[in-house]
């Protein structure tokens, strides 16, 4: 990985702890709440350019571990999806209406 790219990533996410600092200052608490697990990387990725596109702090876990092993589908392959407990329900409502669009809802109601 070239020394710009790690650069870039790491003012990514300076930018997103800053956001979610500020969010967290104004009244809204900051830790991190689960709202939707994708089925792979590619799905989480999709999801969280969504949320970040409508100024929604979003970052996943698990999606090293379906990289690492190739996972594309199955238990393995999932990725969570994470916001601020403050922008927990807008990240959910947005996921529901713009990225599920009717499918069957798989959107975590865990607070």
């Amino acid at each position: 990985m070239s020394v710009s790219l790690v650069s870039q990533r790491i003012g990514f996410w300076q930018r997103v702890c800053e956001r979610v600092q500020t969010r967290a200052a104004h009244g809204g608490p900051a830790e991190p709440v689960l709202v939707y697990t994708a089925v792979n990387a590619i799905e989480a990725d999709l999801v969280i350019a969504l949320l970040t596109s409508e100024d929604i702090p979003a970052f996943a876990t698990g999606a090293t571990l379906s990289q690492t092993y190739g996972m594309v589908v199955g238990p393995l392959a999932e990725v969570k999806i994470w916001v601020s407990a403050a922008l927990a329900e807008q990240a959910r409502r947005l996921i529901e209406t713009r990225h599920l669009r009717g499918e069957e809802s798989t959107v975590s109601s865990h607070s």
